[in-house]
């Protein structure tokens, strides 16, 4: 690529993801070239997204996408990418829950939660949300490529804000790739606020860790402790989220 062209698109991530992000993104994009892969950046958003009782949808809206909650074995399952059946299996033993859109049989995307602290998979940290009873963790929310344009995204969480509720839920927390511009739009529509971040930089075995919640900096190989970080609703959030609407 030559220089015009790579600044064409520097300017396009500054312009997108914000000069900070935007700066990160493209030195951890610059770092993963010249260390052929060795060296990565990742930076996380720390979301709350309140549950609520009212649909996300019209009832007329979606009719033919029907939502299940999944168990271990579901043929649907099977063949998502980046989703082997060992790390499914690990997530159904560790109390994870998924729900599941199909669309006459055909998978339309899913949504998985849990009420344990989760223990990411992309680099390595443990995030740890609170307070329990009232705050469930979710993740790896995918909706298969061509129904991205369709009513599947909303379905599912329209299904998991009637189960979660129900149960006496009120906030799903969850960590957000800073540079996926479509995903964070989507958390703020449906009322996610960012409540802290985390940057990682992991140079072969080795990570270090930063972040404005505690443990604010950790640096860490295969054998350390691995780092936990918090994600808990702020007292404003409390409050907007019991007041009737």
């Amino acid at each position: 690529m030559g220089l015009p062209a790579t600044w064409i698109r520097i300017r396009h991530n500054l312009s997108t993801l914000g000069w900070r992000d935007g700066w990160i993104y493209t030195v951890g994009i610059l770092l993963g070239k010249i260390s052929r892969g060795r060296v990565r950046v990742i930076k996380y958003d720390l979301v709350v997204q309140p549950i609520r009782p009212e649909p996300l949808l019209p009832e007329a809206r979606g009719r033919k996408i029907e939502v299940y909650e999944a168990e271990p074995g579901d043929p649907l399952l099977i063949g998502i990418p980046g989703r082997s059946s060992e790390v499914l299996n690990r997530r159904f033993s560790q109390g994870a829950r998924c729900l599941v859109a199909h669309v006459k049989g055909e998978l339309g995307g899913v949504l998985w939660f849990q009420e344990a602290d989760y223990q990411e998979d992309e680099v390595r940290c443990v995030f740890r949300h609170g307070p329990r009873g009232e705050t469930v963790w979710d993740f790896d929310v995918y909706v298969v490529p061509r129904f991205r344009l369709s009513p599947v995204f909303l379905k599912l969480w329209d299904a998991a804000n009637t189960i979660l509720y129900r149960s006496g839920y009120r906030y799903t927390c969850s960590r957000v790739s800073a540079f996926n511009q479509a995903s964070k739009s989507a958390h703020r529509q449906l009322g996610a606020r960012v409540n802290g971040s985390a940057l990682f930089l992991c140079i072969g075995a080795v990570q270090l860790a930063l972040s404005d919640q505690k443990p604010y900096v950790s640096v860490s190989g295969k054998s350390s402790k691995t780092p936990i970080f918090s994600v808990t609703p702020k007292p404003t959030e409390s409050n907007d989220a019991r007041s009737p609407s």
